[in-house]
């Protein structure tokens, strides 16, 4: 291992900045991790676009995979153990904490915003936050996190066999949504709505069961004639979908809001007016984390990956190198593109 490590910080709105500096040493409880890839997140483009980071500068990156390099006292880790990484760091002590729910924590660090991330060579994470990658690839094995955020909510609904679901988006999180209703049971009847068509034949080979482009059908009549589905799960968090949602829902089903809006928008009357008639039950779901710590959708991701129907990778559809960070940002404002997760390789599988 050297001495120096390179990395990419955000220092002002759309401008990056490779950082050289001495490779940080794990403490107590800690885990060196070397990089192998990392993914760029939806949350990730505010922050260099706009500069909305806590501080700069920034090293960004939180959906990653490694290897061991080192470890600090008090972690049982081997070096050398391939590994996914969680990014949210609870705090342990606060009332939420306390109650189990570290989703939730109130004091709160976080690998890639709030602490340095993973567009790095190495980066230090707790002992606990690292999760074994078995029998996936490093590459597939950055897809982790954002499958989490599914099967978290995913679980926000307590989705089980026989339920009829229907995914709203079918962007990353939205495919990683019919892998964990999938996996959760809910495996005959999911059809995923978004207006992309290239993305939506990506979706059938996921495992939905049907796909409609809302761009060219009417989402309410194409599914009438047949039940409700009792589950909505809106993942787009786009203002036409958070108000279709009730609209589609069965009586006394369950919506879950994994979206996140990112500009102001209206929920006209008729459309809330379905929550109450229809007495709906309303979610939202944030993170992707459970008690005990990091909580069970992290290891379950890791074999709903490994049994996918599809190879996972086949989500990444851009992949550059550190030094090319610019331009993997680049890719991710690009509109009817043919993209899905845009991944930078640091050291890849050799790592």
């Amino acid at each position: 291992m050297t001495a120096a490590m390179t990395s990419i910080a955000v220092t002002g709105a759309e401008s990056l900045t490779a950082v050289e500096a001495p490779v940080p040493a794990p403490g107590p409880g800690q885990a060196l991790v070397r990089v192998a890839y990392c993914g760029i997140c939806g949350s990730d483009v505010p922050r260099y676009f706009d500069g909305a980071v806590h501080a700069f500068p920034q090293v960004l990156g939180h959906e990653f995979s490694g290897a061991v390099a080192a470890t600090g006292p008090g972690c049982s880790t081997p070096v050398g153990t391939r590994v996914a990484v969680a990014p949210h760091i609870p705090c342990g002590r606060c009332g939420q904490c306390r109650d189990a729910n570290p989703t939730l924590c109130e004091n709160h660090s976080f690998i890639g915003s709030r602490g340095p991330g993973a567009m790095a060579q190495y980066v230090l994470a707790p002992a606990e936050n690292l999760v074994p990658a078995g029998v996936l690839s490093l590459r597939s094995a950055a897809l982790v996190e954002p499958l989490t955020v599914a099967l978290h909510a995913v679980d926000q609904a307590d989705a089980g066999s026989g339920m009829r679901a229907v995914v709203l988006g079918s962007g990353v999180i939205g495919l990683m949504t019919v892998l964990s209703l999938r996996d959760r049971g809910v495996d005959d009847d999911i059809t995923v709505v978004d207006i992309n068509p290239w993305v939506l034949d990506v979706a059938r080979t996921m495992g939905a069961s049907r796909t409609i482009n809302s761009a060219e059908q009417d989402v309410a009549e194409a599914l009438s004639g047949e039940p409700a589905p009792e589950l909505v799960i809106e993942t787009a968090g786009a203002a036409a979908t958070i108000r279709q949602a009730p609209r589609l829902a069965a009586g006394r089903g369950r919506i879950v809001h994994v979206g996140k809006p990112t500009r102001p928008f209206e929920m006209d009357v008729d459309a809330f007016e379905q929550i109450l008639r229809k007495e709906l039950t309303v979610r939202g779901s944030w993170l992707s984390y459970s008690s005990p710590f990091p909580g069970r959708e992290w290891t379950d991701a890791v074999r709903v990956l490994a049994n996918a129907p599809a190879p996972p990778e086949s989500i990444v559809t851009h992949e550059f190198g550190l030094d090319e960070a610019a331009a993997g940002f680049e890719v991710m404002r690009e509109t009817g593109a043919e993209r899905l997760k845009v991944m930078f390789r640091v050291f890849g599988e050799d790592v």
